[in-house]
């Protein structure tokens, strides 16, 4: 269990007249809060929230999720149904209820500095205001408050990327651009069998080779997750797209009969030609892919499937392809992969270098 607790500040001394004063109408209930503050600073720019204030309860600055979040530079992602309240950046998912502390952090239960809450402002809008600090601090931006003035730090661009955002390359440097995806996540979780998930397995994989990656500075690596979240099918190829990758590969694991066995490679064939990079294509890419998994997991050879159905190899612009490692559904083989996720990770590392290697990259 992850717990987050919001600590009390020393507020700055303020006259405590109606002016420092926020009035909302809260489960019903017309509620006065005090420490009013009318802008917050978000990466460096100033936010104004005059008609929707900041103000404090329970010792935690409270913010409009509208203004200093979905709208502001960091871009998250912001969904609400009825009383509940999912805010996603990169790789990091929190899912808060109206009115209580606790949430759900990235799958786990976790422990709020104050409850999030639905107000109705005087102007008669109904917004959403979370705790500022505990909200940063889960989602892995910066939070900080001076001389009484909330100040946040984050990202432009969350690691799920819209297709509207504009993402820096100039990082890049003359390094290879990979994306990595393990495949499902969060709420999906994949093809099940013999006690496993595939979205655990795949998972294991990608931070196998994510420790590789890590060290080798001719990559610049992205991963569509790196937790147990569920980026969508949009947000998986928008990441690639929007930092112009030179390669997506795919992480799964494949299911069907107790009797089904092997590993294959999946690409799509119609985009082959459309997805060529800098003399790097999908089926190339895939072949060598194949070739090597073969090789790491010992099972039998499936061979290339093309495959002209599956978004995140018909919305990539680059060479891509989608490995199924093997079959969840196949015990003696679920057995083996669950058992050596580190080692495949760190061999898919291997055979993404020695593709590049073959064809003049690095």
């Amino acid at each position: 269990m992850v717990v987050m607790l919001c600590v009390g500040f020393a507020a700055p001394a303020v006259q405590t007249d109606a002016s420092s004063r926020v009035t909302v109408v809260y489960k019903g209930k017309t509620k006065s809060f005090s420490n009013k503050r009318t802008y917050a600073y978000v990466n460096n720019n100033k936010v104004k929230v005059g008609a929707q204030p900041i103000f404090m309860k329970a010792g935690c600055y409270m913010g409009p999720v509208n203004k200093l979040f979905k709208k502001s530079s960091l871009k998250v992602s912001v969904k609400s149904s009825g009383n509940t309240l999912t805010m996603q950046y990169r790789s990091n998912v929190l899912v808060m209820k109206n009115s209580s502390r606790n949430a759900v952090l990235n799958g786990q239960t976790t422990r709020m500095g104050a409850p999030a809450m639905q107000v109705t402002y005087p102007n008669g809008k109904t917004k959403w205001v979370v705790p500022l600090k505990s909200v940063c601090s889960h989602l892995g931006i910066t939070y900080k408050l001076k001389n009484g003035v909330v100040k946040m730090k984050g990202a432009v661009n969350s690691a799920t990327t819209s297709s509207s955002s504009t993402p820096d390359n100039s990082a890049t440097n003359g390094q290879i651009t990979l994306v990595l995806d393990a495949g499902h996540g969060g709420m999906d979780s994949g093809a099940t069998g013999n006690g496993y998930r595939e979205k655990s397995m795949t998972l294991d994989i990608l931070l196998g080779a994510k420790r590789m990656f890590d060290n080798d500075n001719r990559f610049k690596v992205y991963y569509t997750r790196t937790s147990d979240t569920y980026p969508s099918l949009t947000d998986r190829s928008d990441l690639a797209n929007n930092y112009n990758a030179d390669l997506f590969v795919s992480i799964h694991i494949n299911s069907a009969s107790a009797s089904a066995h092997g590993t294959e490679t999946l690409y799509n064939s119609s985009r082959n030609t459309v997805t060529a990079k800098n003399g790097l294509t999908s089926r190339e890419l895939a072949t060598y892919i194949q070739r090597s998994v073969v090789a790491t997991t010992g099972f039998t050879n499936r061979g290339l499937r093309k495959r002209t159905d599956l978004s995140v190899l018909n919305r990539t612009k680059m060479p891509a392809c989608l490995i199924e490692y093997g079959f969840i559904s196949n015990s003696k083989e679920a057995k083996q992969m669950n058992a050596n996720t580190t080692r495949y990770g760190q061999e898919l590392y291997q055979a993404i270098v020695g593709y590049l290697q073959s064809e003049g990259k690095l």
